[in-house]
């Protein structure tokens, strides 16, 4: 059997409501069956904030805050909670349901790419990142939820030393699904907790708590910073070793340059 085709795209950085709309075009375009699974490497050209799609903005996000920082918030198609995107290093995952590789379902396709995330993490150098299971999610889970992604580690998501190295989320349609994660290069814990809101003082503590007990970026883990050159060639490679294809650079299609526009007059 011929091996299915990967389309690669590496990106660099961008504009956060662009990137949004990139993402979710591709999905589009893969449930129409007009696009091949895709892989797409990322940055942010500015610090960002980005929502889940079903979260309540007026209830989790200090958009005040937001406003006097000068840092634009924007709608994810996949699910999670609030991500301020800074200093960090994004994936999107874009496949067929179903596809070679790939189990259907949705528990299957996490764990399927978070392995992938974790060969990857392992060229880069991190020692023993691990994937979390339903044994080992952060303590505190069953407390009301902080509105900040990073507060705590989901299933099938990526840990080192029991702290939350890379969030994902994930958005399926009848024919394709979306999976975004972050990596954390850096973090300014201060500037991203003021960014939430939350429903007293005492919470809100907590919330900054849980935000720094509970996370890790590749500067504190690797003895020297990775250029975006390095970390995209390690996350090419770790990717292409999980999912054997017929990989190649690429870039998007008339129909999905198309939706781009669309979804970017919408937002």
């Amino acid at each position: 059997m011929k091996n299915p085709t990967w389309r690669l795209l590496e990106d660099g950085t961008g504009d956060g409501r662009l990137n949004m709309a990139i993402d979710r075009a591709i999905l589009t375009a893969c449930d129409r069956g007009q696009a091949p699974a895709t892989l797409r490497l990322y940055g942010w050209d500015k610090p960002t904030l980005s929502i889940g799609y079903s979260q309540n903005e007026l209830k989790d996000v200090n958009s005040e805050q937001c406003e006097q920082r000068n840092i634009p918030i924007v709608r994810r198609f996949t699910g999670g909670r609030a991500l301020l995107h800074q200093h960090e290093f994004t994936y999107s995952l874009v496949a067929p349901i179903p596809h070679p590789g790939i189990p259907g379902n949705l528990a299957g396709a996490f764990c399927a790419v978070s392995k992938a995330v974790i060969l990857s993490l392992e060229k880069a150098g991190v020692a023993n990142p691990e994937m979390v299971g339903k044994e080992k999610r952060t303590p505190g889970m069953n407390r009301k939820r902080s509105p900040a992604c990073f507060s705590a580690s989901n299933h099938w998501e990526i840990s080192v030393k029991g702290k939350k190295l890379a969030g994902s989320a994930q958005r399926r349609l009848n024919g394709a699904f979306l999976q975004h994660g972050s990596i954390l290069l850096d973090k300014d814990y201060e500037l991203a907790h003021s960014l939430f809101r939350y429903s007293s003082e005492s919470e809100k503590k907590r919330g900054l708590k849980e935000l720094i007990s509970n996370t890790l970026t590749l500067s504190e883990i690797l003895p020297v910073n990775l250029s975006w050159e390095d970390l995209t060639h390690y996350f090419v490679e770790g990717f292409q070793e999980t999912f054997s294809a017929a990989w190649k650079p690429g870039s998007l299609s008339p129909l999905e340059k198309e939706l781009v526009n669309h979804y970017l007059e919408e937002s």
